[in-house]
């Protein structure tokens, strides 16, 4: 993620920077902003800057990462559901063989994953650049992976510790399964190493730099998923 966008991140989602406005850029053609008729009362510029990271955003950054994936033939047929909670502000984002992504607003039916985090917690972890956690969709996309996440039951919640001592959570349910339930509690250095390849769920499992609570068999399901 360049420099430009974790500063246009932060404006969007940190409530103590000046927001500005961000130039409009030109849509991929296969994707898709359905959005349904809002009838309530005119909603908070928060609120608005959240919709903006989810519906400009991440469809921006995920088709330029499956522009440069060369795994289309393979995830043929595939289809992947994930949904995103921001203390209410409920997106969702199909992904269908491995590049045509729709971004429809509110739920959908049986996502295979759903990410729920407060919005509190994603201003935290703006700020500590780590916001691709958020972003699987960046991430190298195989049917190994599509296959691993049709197959997962269960919920992880992520408890990364800031530097000033604060916690920010993510809670990750695949599958509408919210059991077995997994805690993880670890440092966003940590986190970070582990979206970005430096280091390895087992690793720091044995190092005792992450701590669980619940089920490590699971942990270790996750570990593929991490894998670029």
């Amino acid at each position: 993620m360049s420099r430009k966008e974790v500063h246009a991140q932060r404006e969007l989602l940190c409530p103590k920077i000046t927001y500005r406005k961000l130039q409009s850029h030109q849509r991929m053609n296969r994707t898709k902003i359905i959005l349904a008729k809002n009838n309530t009362q005119q909603p908070s510029v928060l609120t608005e800057n959240i919709k903006k990271w989810l519906t400009e955003i991440i469809p921006k950054l995920a088709q330029e990462s499956f522009q440069m994936q060369r795994v289309r033939d393979e995830l043929r047929g595939a289809k992947l559901k994930l949904t995103l909670d921001i203390s209410g502000i409920v997106y969702s984002y199909i992904i269908r063989n491995g590049f045509d992504l729709d971004v429809i607003e509110g739920d959908i039916d049986s996502p295979h994953v759903r990410i729920s985090v407060a919005q509190e917690s994603i201003s935290k972890m703006a700020d500590m650049k780590i916001v691709d956690m958020l972003i699987g969709m960046q991430k190298q996309f195989t049917r190994e992976k599509f296959e691993l996440l049709s197959e997962l039951k269960g919920s992880a919640v992520f408890q990364l510790k800031n530097p000033n001592d604060t916690v920010s959570e993510i809670t990750v349910t695949f599958n509408n399964t919210e059991k077995p339930k997994t805690i993880l509690r670890l440092s966003t250095q940590n986190a970070d190493l582990i979206i970005r390849g430096g280091k390895s769920l087992f690793s720091l499992l044995v190092s005792g730099e992450i701590k669980v609570e619940g089920f490590i068999t699971f942990v270790m399901k996750l570990q593929p998923l991490f894998i670029t």
